[in-house]
């Protein structure tokens, strides 16, 4: 059986409510579910259940720091939204793998990013955001890319059937590009400075 300790301290607790008549019964109730909450959440850790049931439902209304009762907005669920840009930590070795040249599409320079973080990061798998923010941190020099412009690309590059240079995974809600063996012969191609033609910018 795990074991773990819990403290809370509470030091110099102050609740200030303004308000009228009519909002104190609501206002009473929701203060001492926050606070029946606080004092709850650790027993609820301890047994595992991590849903206290205390925060304020879709359209519920809930108490602002000044007594008014003001709706509560629903949160977005950022499942199909735009995912933060994580900056990858690489060297990279131009002697192996080239240096991108501002002739290059969009998409070629996606598609070879793609092929020398999976050398040099061991990144197989990149989103749009994450394909720009990265190409633009380490090889601006050759031209700053555009998410929007490398979602086109790609997806476009994806939608060549036995052709794709490209494949994407959307397990997470948002798309995470990968190289094809096509996708990796054109980077190693790309990589050796060998002219291409242009693919889907």
């Amino acid at each position: 059986m795990s074991k773990f300790t819990i403290k809370l301290e509470l030091q110099g607790l102050k609740i200030e409510v303004e308000g009228t008549k009519e909002d104190a019964p609501k206002l009473a109730q929701r203060i001492g579910q926050q606070l029946g909450g606080l004092l709850q959440a650790p027993a609820m850790l301890a047994s595992g259940n991590a849903n206290p049931g205390t925060q304020p439902l879709e359209g519920e209304t809930e108490a602002d720091g000044n007594g008014t009762l003001k709706k509560r907005r629903p949160r977005k669920s950022g499942s199909g939204g735009r995912m933060p840009a994580e900056l990858l930590n690489f060297v990279h070795d131009p002697s192996k793998y080239g240096s991108p040249q501002q002739v290059w599409t969009t998409t070629q320079k996606a598609i070879w990013f793609l092929y020398i973080v999976s050398k040099q990061a061991n990144a197989t798998q990149l989103t749009a955001t994450n394909i720009a923010k990265n190409f633009n941190q380490f090889f601006r020099a050759a031209g700053a890319i555009h998410r929007g412009n490398v979602t086109q690309g790609l997806e476009r590059e994806r939608l060549n059937g036995q052709n794709a240079t490209v494949g994407a995974d959307t397990t997470e809600g948002t798309a995470k590009y990968f190289l094809t063996q096509a996708g990796v012969s054109v980077a190693e191609a790309l990589s050796r400075g060998e002219a291409l033609a242009a693919t889907a910018d």
